[in-house]
């Protein structure tokens, strides 16, 4: 049995939902074999190895400054053995001046706010525009989820290490959980150039990856991509799409309605 479904952008629900839906995306990284995730109902941390810091690091993080002490302990031991950095993701209901006063005292790197945004699945409009020599597959198999990562990384401005080690861990997830969520490769003239992801979890469509290759942008396919899976998730009964936007969508989505409702503010922690 699904989530009940979050009725409204002003439902006093959206925050905890957003949260939760964020963590669901990470927290299959978390469970592939070789990384380590810790779960509860007050934090999510994970540590994959990745040399990123998006894959590895804390969300839902609702902590007293003393289990913030231990989460910053284990992390701290991953980074010492593999050398990938971390982050934390300090949202509305993260406690946030314990917290971040805790995090900053030790050594971690401010790094900016990533607003949260939401949009009312009612209010899109009709189906995506088509592009000229534009299609788009679902993800299917693991041949597919590694080409998936490279686009995703690639498009993100990862660098090469990176993308590798995400493009084989990708390749690695198979889990249920895993197989639920939607993946995206969007392709023009034939050839791979653009990524996103759905996540329909804790009652809210949540968007996730939306990335386009340097060579394919301005062509309206990062907005496509964004789109697709919101008229899906529409389809199947969902009223409110979430996504947390990076400075180069950030106009896209306010311009399919999207609106800021938090912001997450993140730390680096590289020790």
């Amino acid at each position: 049995m699904r989530d009940q479904v979050l009725t409204s952008v002003s439902a006093p629900e959206l925050q905890p939902a957003m949260d939760a839906n964020l963590a669901a995306y990470w927290a299959e990284y978390g469970r592939a074999k070789g990384c380590a995730m810790q779960q509860s109902p007050d934090v999510l941390w994970f540590y994959t190895g990745v040399p990123h810091p998006l894959f590895n690091g804390v969300q839902a993080a609702v902590l007293k400054v003393t289990d913030g002490q231990r989460v910053l302990e284990s992390l701290g031991a991953h980074i010492a053995a593999r050398g990938a950095p971390a982050m934390w993701w300090i949202g509305p209901r993260s406690n946030p001046d314990a917290l971040q006063t805790m995090l900053v005292q030790h050594g971690l790197e401010p790094l900016g706010e990533i607003p949260g945004m939401a949009l009312d699945l009612a209010s899109l409009a009709g189906e995506p525009a088509v592009l000229a020599d534009f299609t788009v597959k679902r993800v299917e198999n693991a041949q597919q989820q590694a080409l998936w990562a490279r686009i995703a990384a690639t498009g993100t401005g990862f660098s090469a290490d990176a993308t590798a080690a995400l493009e084989q861990l990708e390749a690695t997830l198979n889990d249920a959980r895993y197989k639920a969520q939607h993946r995206y490769l969007g392709y023009l003239h034939g050839k791979p150039v653009a990524s996103s992801a759905l996540v329909l979890d804790a009652g809210v469509a949540g968007i996730y990856a939306v990335a386009t290759l340097a060579e394919a942008r301005n062509r309206g396919i990062g907005r496509f991509m964004t789109e697709l899976p919101l008229h899906e998730a529409r389809q199947l009964g969902y009223r409110v799409g979430i996504l947390q936007a990076s400075t180069m969508g950030y106009s896209i989505y306010q311009k399919l309605g999207f609106r800021d409702v938090c912001a997450y503010r993140v730390f680096l922690q590289s020790s």
